[in-house]
């Protein structure tokens, strides 16, 4: 009898230390998981319009999975313009541009094919539309754009781009720490040395 009870006092300890191990893999699992979902839930965290599309600037994502649905192309009149994700990256040709809310065309913009061969200005840099490009990478060093009050012009391929932050941590760092309303850069001539306006990057 004593046996027996001590057998049943060691099986109960077993089955007691089997579901405390158990919970506390459950838990641990259930944790990595979070953050993971987290980490890739903030890594690019783009604003909504009241339709609930993303929009923002196609220099902000790390892939062509994580653009926003909504491109930034620019500034028509002084109403910032937004083109279709599948229109910036379909095939060349001229597609709309959309306002903020992807549903009034104010605008429209040119599509190229995609190649590497941009002409250079007098100061041998080259100059063109990012559209252009294979990559962010084959970007021309001057890149086509709209003012802020209509003015075409380029900007500059190194004021668009933005340091690509090596974890998620620092992702959610750097976007904390950016203008809501996002931050202007000079609008220059072909020669890349004559201001002629305003870019605004970013924002609404």
């Amino acid at each position: 009898m004593r046996m027996y009870s001590k057998s049943i006092r060691i099986l109960i300890g077993m089955v007691f230390i089997v579901c405390v191990v158990g919970s506390v893999m459950i838990f641990q699992s259930t944790y990595a998981k979070s953050t993971t979902n987290q980490s890739h839930t903030n890594f690019t965290s783009y604003p909504e319009n009241e339709h609930g599309q993303t929009y923002g600037s196609a220099e902000e994502a790390t892939s062509v999975e994580m653009l926003p649905d909504l491109i930034h192309a620019g500034s028509v009149n002084g109403i910032k313009g937004y083109l279709l994700k599948k229109d910036y990256l379909g095939e060349p040709g001229d597609v709309p541009v959309y306002d903020v809310y992807g549903k009034t065309i104010i605008g429209s913009f040119h599509i190229g094919a995609k190649n590497m061969n941009f002409p250079k200005n007098k100061n041998g840099k080259t100059y063109g539309s990012g559209a252009d490009a294979t990559s962010p990478e084959t970007e021309p060093e001057l890149i086509s754009a709209i003012g802020v009050d209509g003015t075409e012009g380029y900007v500059l391929k190194k004021d668009l781009d933005v340091e690509l932050p090596k974890s998620p941590e620092e992702a959610i760092a750097i976007q904390n720490s950016r203008s809501p309303g996002g931050r202007d850069i000079p609008l220059y001539e072909v020669d890349g040395e004559t201001v002629i306006g305003v870019f605004h990057l970013g924002g609404k």
